[in-house]
């Protein structure tokens, strides 16, 4: 049976508090580039024509059921730990909300949709390079099983963009993602900020009920306040373990770009490493590494202390301190379950895994032990190391302490499907280093060629069919 969409206007019921109404840019040009069907299939949206499509993710009509007009958000946030209340959605809005059949709430949010009360002099404009990147990254994470927004459209708009991050002029573009929740922790820091508790009440209330899909009545504000708080470090703790295995860098961390439901999205500089370098950096202007490799697990420790101080006319100093102390254990945890998914493997001891991520964080550069081929090459545990290290391409493993993680995974224990999964992930292989982003966009910016686009993100999908990513991920 067909899944019929379900528009709601949860977040519009808040009231202007929380948004201000926007007016959608009226561009010169729609070209339908991307339309993720399988995202959209969700929500009941996969059977629009192109035409409908562009309609409505291009020139903004409203959807049949969505009684408001695009909603741009109110938010602060710490940007490299400086707290700036000059920013909320400058470039982007919520267009609409959707249930799916299992009630589950999602947003559709632009990005490039044009300039709000929040651009600070901005035009409001995405380029189509920086379409083209969210994109990757959005499908190659979800390959890898890391919560994360999903790109639902991309429309080039026929404008020329002058940055000073781009060859210029360059393509505009208008992106359309598909997020459980665009409620930053900088949503609860503007309420903090401004006093207003009342509000703060309110949106406690609308996360826990309609993202965390909590359904028992609170008599205190404090335990409904907990609650949220446990939930959200949980959450967000669990995705950094994701992130590092995935040999992701985020490159923005500020608290304005952590959502408090835990999917990662709003990409900017991102990039994915070659080797487990913990200083590595994605964007050129973090001048002192805050946002590198292996600094995110605390950079989200500190954003999230940042929510808890927004809460603290609901919660204890003493709570705070006890909930952010789960932080660790759960992101431990999900680095852990998600090494051994990503592995093929049943488990592995909490202290053999230390050992490998502590090699691998100072030796593979210098021994030039590739992030994602590790993976690959020892993808069902035992039987895959054993056989690597009799090839001479395995030489590579077998140097100093790189050979102390090759005897830990020796005795590594395959999950039942592995062996057969192996031998498609070795014709299946990806990574996104930055060269080949680089050389999808020339044939895109030069040629006008979407041809290795599509391949790539067919390859990506195909690598996350056969990892499983579908059983842990909402596409």
């Amino acid at each position: 049976m067909k899944n019929q969409p379900k528009p709601v206007s949860s977040h519009f019921n808040l009231g202007n508090d929380f948004f201000d109404v926007a007016t959608q840019a009226q561009f010169p040009n729609h070209t339908l580039r991307f339309r993720n069907n399988r995202s959209a299939k969700i929500i009941g949206l996969d059977s629009l024509t192109d035409e409908e499509w562009i309609n409505y993710f291009g020139k903004f009509d409203r959807y049949p059921g969505v009684i408001h007009s695009p909603l741009a958000l109110k938010y602060h946030g710490h940007q490299f730990g400086h707290y700036n209340s000059d920013l909320g959605d400058g470039r982007g809005f919520l267009l609409a909300q959707f249930l799916d059949k299992n009630k589950i709430l999602w947003d559709l949010g632009t990005k490039g949709s044009g300039q709000t009360n929040f651009s600070r002099g901005g035009d409001g404009r995405l380029t189509l390079k920086g379409a083209v990147r969210e994109l990757l990254a959005t499908e190659f994470l979800s390959a890898l099983g890391v919560p994360t927004s999903q790109t639902l459209s991309i429309i080039e708009t026929g404008e020329n963009l002058q940055r000073n991050d781009e060859p210029s002029p360059t393509r505009s573009a208008v992106l359309v993602r598909r997020s459980n929740s665009h409620v930053r922790i900088g949503t609860f820091q503007r309420l903090a900020y401004f006093n207003e508790n009342q509000n703060i009440e309110k949106l406690l209330m609308h996360v826990v009920k309609n993202y965390f899909c909590f359904t028992k009545e609170y008599t205190s504000t404090s335990t409904l306040a907990e609650d949220f708080f446990l939930r959200s470090v949980e959450k967000i703790a669990s995705s950094m373990g994701r992130i590092i295995v995935s040999g992701f860098v985020h490159g923005v961390l500020n608290t304005d770009n952590f959502n408090v439901t835990g999917e990662i999205f709003d990409y900017g500089p991102w990039r994915f490493i070659e080797y487990t370098n913990p200083n590595f950096t994605a964007a050129y202007f973090d001048y002192n590494g805050r946002y590198s490799f292996g600094s995110q697990p605390e950079a989200a420790l500190w954003a999230l202390t940042q929510l808890g101080k927004s809460l603290k006319e609901f919660i204890s100093e003493e709570k705070t301190t006890e909930i952010l102390n789960q932080f660790s254990r759960n992101f431990h945890s999900s680095l852990k379950s998600h090494f051994c998914w990503r592995l093929g493997i049943q488990d592995i001891d909490p202290k053999d895994l230390n050992k490998i991520m502590q090699i691998l964080l100072k030796e593979s550069d210098s021994h030039k032990i590739d992030y994602g081929s590790f993976f690959y090459d020892f993808y069902g545990g035992r039987d895959s190391v054993i056989d690597c290290l009799k090839s001479t391409y395995g030489n590579k493993y077998k140097v100093n302490n790189i050979s102390l993680i090759t005897d830990i995974l020796k005795n590594s224990i395959p999950l039942n499907t592995s062996i057969e999964k192996k031998h498609m992930l070795d014709q299946s292989r990806e990574n996104l280093l930055i060269n080949e982003v680089e050389k999808i966009w020339e044939q895109i910016s030069l040629h006008d060629n979407w041809n290795v686009l599509e391949e790539k993100i067919k390859s990506f999908r195909t690598l996350g069919n056969i990892l499983g990513a579908e059983k842990i991920v909402n596409f």
